[in-house]
């Protein structure tokens, strides 16, 4: 039994060594691993300490290198400034020059300032060119071109339009196709010219609306052009009995002209027959009015319910419908019928 116990003990200090020989190796190996940990944490800082003193080298060098470029470019920099400031000059003089040789001439105003403006914006982009030659000698004027060659045929096509209103409204100042104050008609538009544009021509209508017109539908349409201050022409068509005096209605239908507001003596007015057919015999009336002073419409009006008025007071019947000369015959023929059965 005390043998047992012995051995009992030698083996339980045996495990305690055994433990503690582990927990000495265990600590020497997270020594270990931490020291491994700590190199290789301490290379990697160094190694971002490097890597930033590379980074900061590189940005002063190049920040270097762009200032002393820039210093090395400053002449050309200033010829450039100094090339595009002489052609600004140049595009003022040759504007001025422009206006003082284009003052004496019929050119429309809205032209000389158009042109004048195209001048400059032509100089000064030819100068901008220029510039870019003298400060970067590599451009080339060709190579920017030829790279904008689809861009360009883009913006064309999406443009067409406004290009189109702006040729048209260029042709029309240039020609003088109309004026301010000329009555046209255009499709299904007429009315007073307000304002030609170089993109759009307003016209004021008979009832006072105003319509803008493109240009391009302006130049590409059929025009009937009538002179500012010009006399238009209203034409009044009626029909009287075939049993009516027609000429006691004629000379009835130019009084009541003469006493029409807006009716010009200037030419005369003109009451012809034109027409016979079922209705009866058709007169028409022409005659002459002053756009610029008076409404076509107000005018046409007065000059209606007077002849109306003349005629229905000298007994003359306008318009009289064949079926109700037919019904007012059969009335008569029924009554007849009547008073003779009657009898």
């Amino acid at each position: 039994m005390r043998a047992e116990r012995i051995g009992d003990l030698q083996g339980s200090n045996d495990a305690k060594k055994s433990c503690q020989r582990a927990k000495t190796d265990q600590c020497h190996i997270d020594k270990m691993d931490f020291m491994l940990w700590l190199f290789q944490n301490t290379n990697t800082a160094a190694r971002v300490l490097d890597n930033a003193s590379y980074i900061t080298d590189v940005a002063v060098e190049s920040i270097n290198n762009l200032i002393t470029s820039i210093i090395a470019r400053m002449p050309y920099l200033m010829a450039g400034v100094l090339v595009l400031g002489l052609f600004y000059l140049l595009a003022k003089v040759v504007k001025w020059i422009f206006w003082a040789a284009s003052r004496k001439t019929k050119l429309d105003q809205r032209l000389r300032i158009l042109f004048s403006r195209l001048i400059v914006v032509f100089i000064v982009v030819l100068g901008i060119f220029t510039s870019l030659t003298v400060i970067v000698p590599s451009f080339s004027v060709g190579s920017l071109i030829a790279g904008l060659g689809f861009t360009s045929f883009v913006i064309g096509f999406a443009t067409k339009d406004i290009l189109n209103n702006l040729v048209s409204g260029i042709l029309i100042l240039w020609n003088k196709t109309f004026s301010i104050g000329d009555y046209i008609f255009v499709g299904t538009n007429q009315g007073k010219v307000e304002f030609i544009g170089v993109r759009a021509t307003t016209l004021r209508k008979d009832d006072g609306e105003t319509v803008i017109i493109p240009n391009g539908d302006m130049y590409s349409s059929a025009l009937t052009i009538r002179g500012a201050g010009a006399r238009r022409r209203m034409n009044l068509a009626f029909s009287v009995g075939y049993d009516a005096d027609v000429e006691n209605a004629k000379k009835l239908t130019s009084l009541a002209l003469d006493g029409s507001k807006g009716v010009v003596k200037e030419p005369e007015p003109t009451v012809l027959v034109t027409t016979l057919n079922s209705d009866g015999v058709t007169i028409t009336v022409n005659f002459w009015i002053n756009p610029d002073k008076t409404r076509p419409r107000e005018v046409y009006d007065h000059a209606a319910i007077n002849i109306m008025k003349a005629l229905s007071g000298a007994g003359i019947e306008l318009f009289p419908p064949g079926s109700v000369v037919v019904q007012q015959r059969g009335a008569a023929e029924t009554e007849a019928m009547r008073n003779s059965t009657g009898a």
